[in-house]
């Protein structure tokens, strides 16, 4: 039996709030057309965290994101995962997820890793092929990525000790969750960290909750509009090649 892409790993999280019950259902069906089986035992969806203030980070969503992704990471860590994939429930596939992860897994075969970067936003350049490369420079983007089991307690720590800072801070204080990444990489430089490229997924175009929603999201006449237009995009998006 073929082995699909999730098979690699220990555990796959979505991080989803619970009443944005539209991005999961979308996520669902990108599952399905990807020949993911959502009721595996090995794939959840996390009930994200909406705090009741920003406390220090930019927004009250974006402090969500930070809770949630720490969460997700300490309980891969409490149940001794050997590895876990995180993802965002505004994720879109690639058509050849399976063929290329599968790939690129098998080249990743017997090397030390601790962060993979299966999304992001950086061209495939004159890359005639799926690979892998190492990543020593910060990165954007946290919506599809890999943690390696034995840098899980160490990673954790680092989130922590940002809580306790301000903002600014020279170590790191409250900030966007990527950018909390690409500082603990920075700052640990002997834990590997690959991209893959082609990008596996992007992001879907949906409503924010990061931040307060423009105009178009807030009228009632307007927002289902939006919406709508938003879907299309995203429906011609998957059409292309």
């Amino acid at each position: 039996m073929a082995m699909n892409f999730p098979d690699h790993f220990d555990r796959i999280s979505v991080i989803n709030l619970p009443d944005r019950t539209d991005r999961k259902r979308d996520t669902l069906n990108e599952f399905s057309r990807a020949g993911w089986d959502p009721n595996d035992k090995m794939i959840s969806f996390f009930p994200a965290i909406r705090p009741e203030t920003a406390g220090g980070f930019p927004s009250v969503g974006v402090r969500g994101c930070y809770t949630s992704h720490m969460e997700v990471l300490r309980q891969a860590k409490e149940n001794n995962c050997a590895n876990i994939l995180v993802l965002e429930d505004d994720i879109s596939f690639i058509r050849e997820i399976n063929q290329i992860g599968n790939a690129v897994m098998e080249q990743l075969e017997g090397k030390k890793w601790g962060f993979i970067y299966f999304g992001h936003d950086r061209p495939a350049g004159e890359r005639n092929s799926p690979g892998i490369e190492l990543l020593t420079e910060p990165i954007m983007l946290a919506h599809f990525y890999a943690v390696n089991g034995p840098y899980l307690e160490r990673f954790l720590h680092f989130l922590e000790q940002l809580l306790k800072r301000p903002a600014g801070h020279p170590d790191g204080g409250p900030m966007h969750y990527d950018g909390a990444i690409s500082t603990f990489r920075m700052q640990n430089p002997d834990i590997p960290t690959y991209i893959i490229y082609p990008s596996l997924a992007s992001q879907r175009s949906s409503r924010t909750d990061l931040h307060a929603l423009p105009i178009w999201d807030r009228w009632p006449l307007i927002a289902p509009l939006t919406d709508g237009v938003r879907q299309l995009k995203n429906a011609l998006k998957r059409r292309l090649p």
